[in-house]
């Protein structure tokens, strides 16, 4: 999630967020103070005032939130007291280019090479134990040491706390980033790795990286082999939306101990809005085109889930497997939802998907 500090002006800060201006600290983790009209912190005394616009945005921050602000005032919420879960940010850059990614070309290309610093002061930052984290990027395993430390040190601080790393899967297949992910690796740890197709064609015409079919499977079969959970992702696209069943039966055939596959609807944002005409698929069309693929999965006994669809476009029968997905300031829903009784069960729209294609939705009333 991410805010903007108006005419911010006060250097990069990675804060501990509280609400009380009088607080002190011993520690020597810096604190950010949000008053009604004006940001100070810790460290240094320095402070700033803010407008209303701004004091709106901030508001939403709790008492031990843990917050990253960049130069132009992007405030990035990487812990969430309230909610209790932490994003590990490893940076934008990325070893392929799919067509349907959410981040745009500047998300990642921009410089992110310390990025993994900040990721470990706020490992330190955190209470011992965290309901749930991300690790995530761009690809976060493409510093291949900086990655491993990063592991290393949540195993450390945090080795009962359940988490998920994001990744493509490439660089797990190497035999030897396997073998040290594992000896490092914190007790509840899952990898998610995406398959776009049941070809290498496809697949590859997906990530637009020649080779990344054979490397991502490579990556999953290392991961499964050292007892690594691996949960596999599909996006459901324009592109690969009647090879489904295919890859369901992939998944069967050489990937039966997968932990769980989640079947995931687009957020349209960055390359997705870029590629539309050529990947976009309304969510109650890629549930529909999903369904011979998640009768197979469930019925050679994998667990599926689907992720990122309004529950309205999901047919009841599976609405077992459904996932209240979409987190925080990215979620939103139609006006049409108002009157909804499952509204409080459903994750709603991607802000972005409802400003740029407004799929359809269909309020339920029983």
């Amino acid at each position: 999630m991410v805010r903007l500090i108006n005419n911010y002006n006060l250097g990069h800060r990675l804060a501990i967020v509280e609400r009380n201006s009088t607080s002190e600290f011993s520690d020597s983790f810096e604190h950010i103070f949000i008053t009604s009209d004006s940001i100070s912190f810790s460290s240094d005394g320095s402070k700033m005032s803010i407008d209303e616009k701004t004091y709106e945005y901030l508001n939403g921050l709790d008492t031990g939130d843990i917050v990253s602000i960049n130069q132009k005032g992007l405030c990035y919420i990487l812990h969430s007291g309230y909610k209790d879960d932490t994003v590990f940010f490893m940076g934008g850059n990325c070893n392929s280019n799919c067509v349907m990614c959410p981040a745009g070309d500047a998300e990642r290309k921009n410089d992110f090479s310390d990025q993994w610093k900040e990721t470990l002061k706020l490992i330190e930052m955190l209470p011992e134990r965290i309901n749930y984290y991300v690790v995530t990027g761009g690809e976060p395993t493409l510093n291949k040491d900086a990655f491993l430390k990063v592991i290393g040190d949540i195993s450390n601080k945090l080795y009962d706390s359940p988490g998920i790393v994001l990744t493509n899967g490439r660089s797990f297949s190497s035999k030897e980033l396997a073998d040290s992910f594992k000896r490092v690796a914190p007790n509840d740890i899952m990898v998610a790795i995406p398959i776009h197709g049941s070809t290498e064609t496809l697949h590859d015409a997906v990530t637009r990286a020649e080779g990344s079919f054979r490397q991502s499977l490579k990556g999953i079969r290392n991961l499964i082999e050292r007892n690594i959970p691996v949960e596999i992702r599909i996006v459901v696209t324009k592109m690969n939306c009647d090879d489904l069943l295919n890859i369901a039966k992939l998944i069967v055939k050489y990937f039966p101990s997968a932990y769980r596959v989640h079947f995931i609807s687009l957020e349209v944002r960055g390359n997705c809005i870029k590629n539309k005409d050529l990947v976009y698929i309304d969510p109650e069309q890629s549930f529909q085109k999903s369904r011979l693929a998640i009768d197979h999965l469930l019925q050679n006994g994998i667990n599926v889930g689907l992720y990122n669809y309004p529950l309205c476009n999901v047919d009841r029968k599976y609405w077992f497997l459904y996932k209240k997905s979409i987190a925080g300031e990215k979620a939103i829903y139609d006006e049409k939802c108002a009157d909804c009784t499952m509204k409080d069960s459903c994750g709603g729209l991607f802000v972005s998907t409802l400003k740029t294609v407004h799929p359809a939705v269909y309020p339920i009333n029983n």
